[in-house]
């Protein structure tokens, strides 16, 4: 396997996140939203290049959404458990995402092509990654943000729900 560089980037930013977590947990927030800054700068980056060079992979289609996952699943329980965002939006947030997965799963069993990222759920993580850094930062209303975001996401897993569901259907025609 030849070693790209948006994987590089993406492989990077997954190293990252052990760092991210310590600063989190000894309350340096300063620099964990510093880490979460660059793991955000570089999740743009490698994507641009990987559809610029065309270097688009395998590896790429799963450890760069994962790294993204692991990140921000560690900032909301983070984030949730301190109540700076509500504990309750979280839980909705992890119980949707869990949901989306296991509806991935069984459309990709039954051969309807898994569909990237739509509007709603790029605009809901761009508002989510926002959210975390204000809060990060101690900058006012980042739960509300939070809260905006959700909101979208949940709007994005129904958008992907009814195009699974549609697509179903035309595969059965």
């Amino acid at each position: 396997m030849i070693m790209t560089l948006p994987n590089i980037i993406t492989l990077i930013r997954l190293a990252i996140i052990p760092f991210y977590t310590y600063f989190l947990l000894t309350n340096d927030l300063f620099i964990a939203a510093i880490l979460y800054g660059v793991a955000a700068i570089s999740d743009i980056l490698d994507g641009y290049l990987a559809r610029r060079l065309n270097q688009t992979s395998n590896l790429g289609k799963i450890i760069d959404p994962l790294a993204d996952k692991i990140i921000v699943i560690i900032s909301l329980i983070y984030l949730g458990l301190k109540a700076i965002f509500p504990l309750w939006g979280v839980l909705i947030l992890f119980i949707k995402e869990l949901i989306m997965l296991l509806v991935g799963f069984f459309f990709l069993i039954r051969g309807v092509e898994i569909i990237s990222s739509r509007i709603y759920g790029k605009l809901a993580m761009v508002l989510i990654s926002i959210s975390i850094l204000m809060a990060l930062l101690n900058i006012s209303f980042s739960s509300v943000v939070f809260l905006i975001g959700l909101v979208l996401s949940l709007m994005a897993g129904m958008d992907y729900l009814l195009y699974y569901l549609r697509s179903l259907k035309t595969n059965k025609s």
